[in-house]
């Protein structure tokens, strides 16, 4: 059988947590397991509860659920990083049988997992220069900048 993966994705307070969960228990009762895979880019942390909808443990029916409070809020979350994370996460279940649930509404990161992008890496230099940049001549002087790059 090819490996499965099913994505909920959608806006906050639309109920997808609640489908997923529905999803993961009709699954269940069909002799498979699933599990969820988070794809919100803020309850990736730790303590950002409020206001992300991030269900409880208690309230996760027993349903495995990943990529939930992995981050500290002091650390930078990018989509090249959730997507390694993500895919790896996707492969190991799909390796135990588990049809993975990709659950979440930042559209950037469920669309790295599920779509062919390729990110490249930093260069920290260029990076350092153009806040170095920001910090000097400000962002009005930026966004100029910026639009002359895109030729507007």
């Amino acid at each position: 059988m090819p490996s499965q993966l099913i994505a909920v994705v959608g806006a906050t307070g639309t109920g997808k947590s609640e489908l997923a969960l529905d999803l993961a228990e009709r699954i269940s009762k069909l002799g498979q397991q699933a599990e969820i895979v988070n794809a919100d880019a803020m309850q990736l942390y730790t303590g950002m509860d409020i206001g992300t909808a991030k269900l409880p443990a208690e309230q996760r029916r027993g349903i495995g659920h990943h990529l939930i409070d992995v981050l500290e809020i002091t650390q930078e979350s990018t989509a090249a990083e959730y997507q390694k994370l993500a895919r790896a996460k996707i492969l190991e279940l799909q390796a135990r049988g588990v049809i993975p649930i990709l659950v979440g509404g930042s559209m950037l990161y469920v669309a790295s997992c599920l779509n062919n992008f390729e990110f490249p890496e930093r260069d920290q230099g260029l990076r350092a220069e153009l806040e170095q940049e920001l910090l000097e001549h400000g962002p009005l002087n930026m966004h100029k900048k910026l639009l002359s790059l895109i030729h507007i």
